[in-house]
């Protein structure tokens, strides 16, 4: 009844008939509603069938019936707001060879808006679909781009291309799906064209009307049309790939982007953050950071490096439904920096550049604001990023010699290609330009100075490890979290692991993603030696590694998967292991899996490097070990600190 109702509204005073059909539905209720509904308006009729005959012979019923006028095929749980019937018909005769329109929609595969690679929001509000609608008018209105199909959600045929054409075939499409498909490649072979109404939107609450049979008759119906049209899904994917519905999505982002600061107070001003698109602890300093500035009413803008360039997102859009600010550069840095001059920029923070275009370099000066800059890894000296050399271990930092050097024979972990001097140079005038420059712990802001000797970084902790302690020492006393406990109730008995007949183990948690610069190969070597040599000694990844198969095969480890970042703490202390081992090889910045191991009340075994070493000092909650231990030898270290922690008790 949504629809029948957002329908009526949308064409009052108009000479426009509606057909329901009803294919022998057993909603006796819905039946005598919509009798109702077409007894109150002139306008509606209903088409009945005395048994059900299946989505393509029920449109055909109606088409059928409409004469020799233009039809618009609409399913029945669609929301259209006002104007879309009439953007619809003017773009039908824009062009002579225009056979069918179809409109945006939040499901509607090649037509979703905003999103066509997530499932979208539904507006289950005709208020919510005039919202788009009012999007689509006034950045596409009267625009259409050609497109190989059409979709029957709501589908716009023109009589005469419909009349040379021909009904779907009933016959050969079963229940549904597929049947618009077919019809339109039967008239694209007359020469006709189908084409998206780009300023025209409707609501569909997608796949209500096959339910539970809907993915067998995919599958069925999309075999068929192959056979009828050899190459058509190829043809499909080809213009899939190209995507030529983008800019229209873009500029309804950016109209929709440009609404959000006419809904805010004219004082509000923005900050934006450069940052690239990996995640991890960057974007957990990133959100705590846009956190902090949008509590002070501040707009916080991110940019992201992408394949082509960046993507521009607003902090408080969390559910990211303006995918489509996308922008290659540098064909389009004119572009956004027009955009990002009209927010009232206050500063920029740069927080990575890693992936990111040569250009975002100059950004604070095209916007003429002051710019910070945050340290969260090494990439402004190394081009590796985390200091590590060809051999896959900590390089020492050698001179810009050695740099080159290692670049040559290992490669760069940047997008840009620049020579190792000129590289260094940028970094030094960036750095020396910045307001403030932030780092996390001293070791980092040392290793920054050892390489820009004028260099003077604030420095600044991502988290407060006291606090930390403190609260877990709480969190213990009061029985809300035990390395003891076994909350989650799934990691195997001590013993359970391998085939030692049950000999009580030493068990070691490891808590993240377990890359490379991790310690990933660190703990492959641990395991296997432990197994080889039957050592007491096992280990549990929270987490996950670039190979969990090879590490569960030795026997001694157990992988739980990725993990929410709320669940954290406590699946750590459900492991009911005796310490957490930290396997990184480089010299970390920050390391916010050991705020998880103090929060679940464990101490810390680390390889005695980069900031972890450092907080471990200075709050006493953990050992350090020495770097260059690996295999056989790091074993023999990793028993007897576990044992120490075992005996020294929880935090």
């Amino acid at each position: 009844m949504t629809c029948l109702q957002s329908v009526r509204k949308s064409i009052e005073r108009k000479k426009v008939k509606v057909f329901i059909v009803n294919d022998a539905s057993q909603e006796k209720k819905l039946i005598q509603d919509i009798k109702n509904f077409c007894s109150e308006n002139k306008n509606f009729h209903i088409l009945n069938h005395s048994c059900n005959r299946g989505f393509p012979a029920a449109v055909n019923t109606g088409l059928k019936a409409s004469g020799q006028s233009d039809v618009v095929i609409l399913n029945s749980d669609t929301i259209v707001p006002t104007g879309w019937l009439e953007e619809l018909r003017r773009i039908a005769y824009s062009q002579t060879d225009i056979g069918t329109v179809t409109p945006f929609s939040n499901d509607a595969s090649i037509f979703s808006y905003p999103s066509i690679v997530k499932t979208n929001d539904v507006p289950t509000e005709e208020e919510e679909a005039q919202v788009y609608m009012g999007a689509a008018q006034a950045a596409n209105a009267g625009q259409f781009v050609d497109v190989p199909t059409a979709n029957g959600f709501c589908m716009y045929v023109r009589h005469d291309c419909l009349n040379q054409t021909g009904l779907l075939r009933e016959d050969v499409f079963a229940q549904g799906y597929g049947e618009e498909n077919d019809f339109c490649m039967r008239a694209r072979a007359l020469g006709w064209r189908h084409v998206a109404a780009v300023g025209a939107y409707v609501a569909h609450v997608g796949s209500a009307s096959f339910g539970a049979a809907r993915s067998s008759l995919l599958q069925r119906n999309s075999d068929i049309l192959e056979k009828l049209h050899p190459g058509y899904h190829a043809f499909i994917d080809k213009w899939v790939k190209e995507d030529g519905l983008f800019s229209a999505r873009r500029r309804m982002d950016l109209v929709r982007f440009l609404s959000e600061r006419k809904n805010k107070k004219d004082t509000v001003k923005s900050v934006v953050f450069v940052t690239h698109s990996h995640g991890g602890g960057v974007e957990r300093v990133v959100q705590q950071r846009a956190a902090v500035l949008q509590r002070d009413g501040l707009r916080v803008l991110i940019l992201r490096s992408t394949k082509t360039g960046c993507v521009l997102q607003d902090a408080a859009d969390k559910d990211g439904s303006m995918p489509s600010l996308v922008f290659s550069l540098p064909d389009e840095w004119s572009l956004l920096t027009r955009l990002l001059l009209a927010e009232t920029v206050q500063w920029v923070e740069f927080h990575h550049m890693a992936d990111h275009h040569a250009f975002l370099y100059t950004l604070s000066g095209h916007l003429t604001c002051a710019y910070d800059v945050y340290v969260h890894d090494y990439v402004w000296f190394c081009q590796r990023i985390s200091l590590l050399g060809p051999y896959g271990t900590y390089c020492g930092e050698p001179d810009v010699a050695g740099c080159v050097t290692c670049v040559a024979l290992a490669g760069r972990h940047i997008a840009e290609t620049i020579d190792v001097p000129a590289y260094l140079e940028r970094s030094q005038k960036m750095l020396a330009a910045a307001r403030t420059v932030y780092a996390p712990s001293h070791d980092t802001a040392a290793r920054m100075a050892r390489h820009f000797p004028d260099l003077v970084c604030k420095v600044f902790p991502w988290e407060q490890d006291k606090a930390i302690i403190q609260e877990a020492k709480k969190r213990i006393k009061h029985g809300q979290v035990s390395a003891q406990s076994n909350q989650l109730n799934f990691i195997p008995a001590s013993g359970a692991l391998g085939s030692d007949g049950g000999k009580k183990r030493i068990r070691l948690c490891v808590i993240g993603g377990i890359g490379t610069e991790k310690g990933y190969d660190i703990l492959r070597l641990a395991a296997l030696d432990a197994a080889l040599r039957d050592l007491p000694l096992e280990f549990v990844v929270v987490g996950h590694t670039p190979d969990d198969a090879t590490l569960i095969k030795t026997q001694r480890i157990f992988v739980t998967g990725e993990y929410r970042e709320e669940d954290a703490v406590n699946l750590v202390a459900s492991v009911q292991a005796d310490a957490v081992f930290l396997p990184a090889i480089w010299p970390e910045t920050w390391c916010f899996t050991l705020g998880i191991a103090w929060k679940a009340g464990l101490s810390v075994i680390a390889f005695d490097l980069g900031a972890p070493a450092e907080r471990i000092r200075a709050t006493g909650r953990g050992r350090l070990i020495n770097p260059a231990l690996s295999g056989k030898a790091l074993n023999a270290v990793l028993i007897k600190e576990a044992l120490f922690c075992k005996k020294s008790g929880e935090l």
